[in-house]
């Protein structure tokens, strides 16, 4: 849409490089992300046409011969409104063009200009998550670290039972999900994928890790955590002198024609 309307303005001999710059720097924008008012500021000229165009290239909004405009921001589609608008401006004496994209900010709850506006911060690393202790398996993403507050937010969850891909995976979605396939005396693959978006802008956060439930904390615990390995036990035996017969008795005395047992060795007397 931006390039119709510019090329209808090459068309009619309009100039589109002039004053560009000045003019789109100086329009200034308040109000919620719902209703807005845009205004030139600073700059005497004459205001022919605006034009707010959403991200999807729809004309939604056309104002004439002002230079302060009222927008209502609403997509039909989704009932909800934009978070990118482009706002084109004709405007001058010869007539001159500039287009300006704003982006909405969740954060600061202002609208600025697109390469002035916030980047969003994620942080992959201030997600985790949660299981539940019973049969079953319930899991959730846990978001009480995260710094900033999201536009939204589409969890995937993938669980799968038996090591090394031996069982069978289950796919789930939402902030939690319930697996009654899972049985504590499985070894369990839980993973994510956590697509943010925030400002137009998204970040999509991955984990898959191997759990295995230990009886001691009734608690679903990471696979490493747990021994890998037992040691052989062994035992302490002294060389006291000692006599034993061989179903391991002890004796008084030592036997005549017969095998006894002294310091851990076999003996015969004849």
């Amino acid at each position: 849409m931006k390039r119709l309307l510019l090329a209808v303005l090459v068309a009619l001999g309009l100039n589109t490089t002039q004053a560009q710059v000045n003019v789109c720097d100086s329009i200034t924008v308040t109000g919620s992300q719902t209703q807005m008012s845009f205004q030139v500021n600073g700059i005497n000229t004459f205001v022919a046409n605006w034009e707010t165009i959403s991200h999807d290239s729809v004309v939604f909004q056309q104002d004439s011969m002002v230079n302060t405009i009222t927008v209502f921001n609403y997509n039909p589609v989704t009932n909800l409104p934009y978070d990118t608008l482009t706002q084109c401006l004709v405007y001058g004496n010869p007539l001159d063009v500039c287009c300006v994209e704003w982006v909405w900010n969740s954060t600061t709850g202002m609208w600025a200009k697109m390469g002035m506006a916030q980047q969003p911060y994620f942080c992959c690393d201030s997600i985790t998550y949660w299981t539940d202790q019973g049969q079953g398996l319930f899991v959730g993403l846990d978001t009480t670290n995260m710094v900033h507050n999201p536009d939204s937010m589409i969890v995937y969850w993938g669980v799968c039972t038996g090591y090394a891909g031996a069982g069978i995976c289950y796919a789930g979605n939402g902030i939690s999900d319930y697996f009654p396939q899972v049985t504590t005396s499985d070894t369990i693959k839980v993973g994510y994928d956590v697509f943010i978006y925030e400002n137009g802008v998204y970040e999509v956060c991955n984990m898959e890790e191997w759990l295995i439930f230990d009886q001691n904390t009734y608690s679903w615990v990471l696979l490493n955590m747990l021994p890998t390995s037992i040691n052989e036990l062994t035992f302490n035996r002294s060389n006291d002198g000692k006599i034993y017969d061989l179903l391991g008795r002890e004796l008084t005395e030592i036997p005549v024609g017969k095998l006894y047992i002294r310091n851990q060795k076999l003996y015969i007397t004849r």
